[in-house]
């Protein structure tokens, strides 16, 4: 038994499945660890799509994702996907090499002080000091990145510790817990609730870590007022539930009386704040006390699991469903008037494709498969329109970057989202910009046999910067891009690619490109040439 053994023992106890790498000679050891105790080591071609391969493994799962990199570069590239782990709350350690510590400090290969650069975007940061450490390090991070409000851990390992003998003693036990709500404040919403003739609730990602998690459709039945879900909250509702709405957010938080915010933070989605009615009765749930001060105070707040409250709330109602029927009928309106206009643009046979008739396309293809199906956006303008469309059937059925607003996420969070759930099928729509960033990947599922259905929607601009460079500027700098045939990459590394520039080929290349990945259990890509749509003119946020 050495320390990088151990590691991969403890890994193996605590349920890790995968562990996402990029190969290096200091983390070496640790694989041996993860292959004696039946931990996959997964490895990629970029140390960034390791980590956010992690991150969407704790996403999809429900627990947590680990990543394991090489020190210096190792860990610097590994550091975007760290970033966004953070402000995205996702629970994952990432296990970074070191130089020997005998060599510490007299510049040894790869050197560097990693641990100040994590520091301010980890719940915690720390080296390993002996092999003796690694059973109690290991569990103290385990419990860190899950306890309260996940997030990310970076846990150091210098090279001397890993290779050394270490007793082969069996993993520590994890402690984490999120607090519930109390009767108090479950009492004061339920009252504000039975006042009010407006209310709206919003649920964010923080749902998706409750132990409550499983019943949002009950919780909400119950309480029948009507939603908005943003992040890995889309898909808790199912695809059509009557009080889920996508279209009216603006129109309904401009006229609420009530607002109730579950793990939903006030932040540039929501105009810090502004977009609500500034005379509405606002209510704040989440696991971050800091988030619960920010930009507007809530009437009342609380540091709990967000659904906890709900379901106390759900417990004491007693009115019936036709309760907000005509609120809800008058936000029903708003949202069939936009979704017609979107519906309606997104039957165009022009040519250049228009970008709302590919995402209406791709959005039927996916609903024709059923449940089963986990859908990642990778893009600026494009994700936001197909946004509209796509509907998540189930809690990790959707995945975006986060609040970072990183690009660059699609094929990796597609690789370990298909990895912790094989029985599912994996799209992702792709931005032409931000496939450029990882696209390298689908060498790496190719070769690892990992199957998903990649969507381009190629404009050959970053539109979401242009849209607002041009009317400011006049002119477009830095911003055009080329029609470049990423499908001929996927197709040289030996996935399937295809080109798609006549709207009825939409849906067929899909269907192609589907059967193809189920055949040979490798990826595809099919690469729309898109036009340009007015549908988001001056939505760029900042």
């Amino acid at each position: 038994m050495t320390g990088g053994k151990l590691i991969g023992k403890i890994l193996s106890r605590y349920g890790v499945k995968h562990l996402h790498t990029l190969c290096g000679g200091h983390i070496m050891e640790i694989y041996e660890g993860c292959a004696d105790y039946g931990v996959r080591v997964v490895d990629y071609r970029h140390e960034q799509a390791a980590v956010f391969a992690a991150d969407a493994a704790g996403r999809v799962s429900g627990y947590i994702g680990v990543a394991a990199v090489t020190a210096g570069p190792g860990v610097m590239n590994a550091v975007t996907g760290v970033a966004n782990a953070f402000r995205a709350n996702s629970p994952l350690i990432l296990i970074g090499g070191q130089a020997p510590t005998f060599f510490y400090g007299k510049g040894a290969l790869q050197e560097m002080d990693h641990i100040s650069v994590l520091k301010p975007i980890t719940k915690w940061a720390v080296q390993v000091t002996d092999t003796k450490s690694i059973p109690e390090f290991m569990a103290r991070a385990f419990s860190a990145a899950l306890d309260g409000l996940p997030g990310p851990v970076y846990l150091e390992v210098p090279m001397d510790i890993i290779f050394n003998p270490a007793d082969d003693v069996e993993a520590l036990e994890i402690y984490y817990s999120r607090p519930e709500s109390s009767a108090k404040t479950a009492n004061e919403i339920y009252e504000k609730l039975k006042e009010s003739k407006r209310p709206v609730i919003l649920l964010g990602s923080e749902i998706a870590w409750s132990k409550y998690r499983n019943s949002v459709r009950q919780i909400i039945d119950k309480i029948g007022v009507p939603v908005f879900v943003n992040g890995l909250a889309r898909g808790s509702l199912g695809k059509d539930h009557p009080l889920l709405f996508r279209f009216a957010r603006k129109q309904a938080l401009a006229q609420a009386d009530l607002v109730i915010l579950a793990g939903v933070p006030l932040d540039f989605r929501l105009d810090y704040g502004r977009t609500i009615n500034e005379n509405a009765f606002l209510v704040r749930l989440g696991l971050d006390p800091a988030e619960l001060k920010r930009n507007r105070e809530g009437n009342i707040s609380e540091v709990c699991d967000p659904l906890s409250a709900l379901a106390k709330v759900a417990e004491k109602v007693d009115w019936s469903n036709s309760r907000f029927s005509d609120w809800i009928g008058e936000l029903k309106k708003h949202e069939d008037e936009r979704k017609s206009k979107a519906y309606e643009e997104g039957k165009s046979n022009s040519v250049p494709i228009n970008p709302l008739r590919l995402c209406k396309d791709v959005a039927d293809f996916i609903d024709s498969l059923g449940d089963k199906v986990i859908i990642v956006g990778d893009g600026g303008d494009i994700v936001g329109s197909a946004a509209y469309f796509l509907k998540p059937t189930h809690l990790g059925g959707w995945l975006d970057p986060g609040p970072l607003g990183t690009l660059g996420v699609g094929a990796p969070f597609a690789i370990g989202a298909k990895l912790e759930k094989p029985d599912h099928d994996v799209f992702v729509v792709f931005g032409d910009g931000a496939f450029g960033f990882n696209g390298f990947e689908y060498e790496s599922a190719c070769r690892l046999k990992i199957p998903f259905v990649g969507v381009i929607g190629n404009d050959a601009a970053w539109t979401q910067i242009k849209r607002a460079q041009v009317p400011m500027y006049g002119r477009a700098i830095a911003t055009d891009l080329e029609y470049t045939r990423y499908d001929i990459m996927v197709s040289a590394f030996g996935g399937y690619g295809e080109f798609v520039e006549n709207p009825e080929e939409i849906i067929p290349a899909m269907q192609r490109a589907y059967d193809f990945c189920r055949r040979e259990n490798k990826p595809a890509c099919v690469n729309v040439k898109i036009g340009e749509t007015e549908f988001r003119k001056g939505s760029i946020s900042m």
